[in-house]
């Protein structure tokens, strides 16, 4: 019995390290695209791990484990998404391919959504475990946002010292041969949705009182000097969007028309700073000339390749199939097809559009396409339902408009964040985040510390 005993308990602090292992490498690894082992990022391959790790303690406690019920509906429309993807994409075997040289298999079709697939089940797994998770314990939750938070700042002054000091290399620092600040990732435009994701969280530990005011001054400094040094135009669309979403979530017309004023003042300043008109106006020539810029450039991924073919091609596709799609990861697989890329030069490279949720609409079909954005409100459904504070509902915001304005599935961040809203979301208390209750320790389970 004693040794059982000891057994059991062992059993459990290995399990509590491991717990929080995970929440750090988690945190931490969703703060850059760069570290992979091909395709496939380390995190990646930690929610593969995770997700055995949590089978194998499934299958230990008899098969039976406690969910609360939000996770099982969000759990149960995510695979019901990933079912009738599959669905599709067998469906989708009618239609042509142009396979490119090199393809690997893959990319194949129909294995190309199972892929995707895959990917997709390990993200939505590990936010929900960590939803769970921090849906339990605050601690878990406060170590989690501030890893998360200062690994946003170190990357946010990396970048600036490499803006700074090495303007020209791409290749070995955070700064971009277009002079743009980058910090962990490998280009400006995705970064600057993910330091408006740190912003967020950032913003949330202030309201919870959870972090250093040191830690906050250095966030509130560094990371808008990285946001503007970016130069991104769909991180200044997306965080006017929260900006306007928060407009209509304040009850007071006098708070509606203070915060519109203060938003129009920032997108002013920001204006001034970043050309937003101009670059939009220049994807939309080249998309609208882009038949003969494709001959004119065919050597020249920033003509023939992108956001800009794709602001040619994939209106085509959606309206050549609407409800069904060309199947979730076909774009490269049909983009050559002649109804689609009409006059355009033939593109024998791997591409993605880069239009975030429009472009899904391609693959995957206008109906699936709602079904996927439904998934990813829900987090942000279930907090305004709980009469949560702003700051929390934004972070729930941050994953449908970083995948809105073209952050891919695959990033590992916006998961993370949803975790942290979830973990919120899923309590059963009304009032969330009211700043007297949620600055002092608690467990949430059972009473206050």
């Amino acid at each position: 019995m004693g040794q059982g005993g000891e057994a059991y308990r062992a059993g459990r602090g290995l399990g509590a390290r491991w717990k929080w292992m995970f929440v750090f490498l988690a945190a931490s690894l969703s703060s850059t695209i760069l570290l992979k082992i091909g395709q496939i990022q380390y995190l990646e391959i930690l929610y593969a791990v995770q997700i055995v790790v949590l089978l194998l303690a499934f299958m230990k406690n008899g098969w039976q484990v406690r969910i609360s019920r939000p996770i099982v509906r969000l759990g149960a429309t995510y695979l019901a998404f990933l079912t009738i993807a599959i669905g599709l994409a067998l469906w989708a075997l009618r239609q042509d391919f142009y396979m490119l040289s090199g393809l690997t298999p893959l990319k194949y079709p129909v294995i190309v959504t199972c892929v995707r697939g895959a990917q997709l089940l390990a993200s939505v797994s590990a936010m929900l475990y960590l939803g769970h998770l921090f849906r339990k314990d605050d601690r878990t939750l406060k170590f989690a946002m501030r890893v998360y938070f200062r690994l946003g700042i170190a990357s946010a002054l990396y970048g600036i010292v490499a803006y700074l000091l090495f303007p020209a290399d791409a290749e070995r620092t955070g700064a971009s041969a277009y002079h743009r600040i980058h910090g962990f990732y490998n280009e400006g435009g995705p970064y600057g949705l993910y330091v408006i994701s740190a912003m967020l969280v950032g913003v949330s530990l202030y309201h919870l009182r959870w972090e250093q005011p040191r830690w906050l001054r250095w966030g509130f400094l560094l990371l808008p000097l990285a946001f503007l040094g970016s130069q991104s135009k769909a991180a200044i669309i997306a965080l006017l969007t929260i900006g306007l979403v928060d407009m209509l979530l304040l009850r007071s017309v006098a708070q509606r028309a203070v915060f519109a004023a203060s938003v129009l003042a920032g997108l002013f300043l920001l204006l001034q700073v970043v050309d937003v008109t101009n670059g939009l106006r220049l994807y939309r020539q080249a998309s609208v000339a882009y038949e003969r810029a494709s001959h004119l450039h065919k050597d020249d991924g920033n003509f023939v390749l992108g956001r800009v073919a794709g602001a040619f091609l994939v209106p085509k596709m959606i309206a050549a199939h609407p409800l069904v799609g060309v199947g979730w990861g076909n774009y490269e697989l049909v983009r050559n097809a002649p109804e689609y890329r009409g006059a355009s030069a033939w593109v024998d490279i791997a591409d993605e559009p880069g239009l975030g949720l429009f472009s899904l609409g391609a693959e995957l079909g206008l109906p699936l396409l709602g079904l996927l954005v439904f998934c990813l409100v829900l987090p942000a459904i279930y907090l305004r339902r709980k009469d949560a504070a702003l700051p929390l509902i934004n972070l729930a915001l941050m994953q449908p408009i970083a995948h809105l304005f073209g952050g891919q599935l695959n990033l590992t961040y916006p998961w993370i964040v949803s975790a942290f809203a979830l973990g919120f979301g899923l309590r059963s208390t009304r009032g969330v985040l009211a700043v007297a209750e949620s600055a002092r320790p608690t467990t949430m389970e059972g009473k206050q510390a």
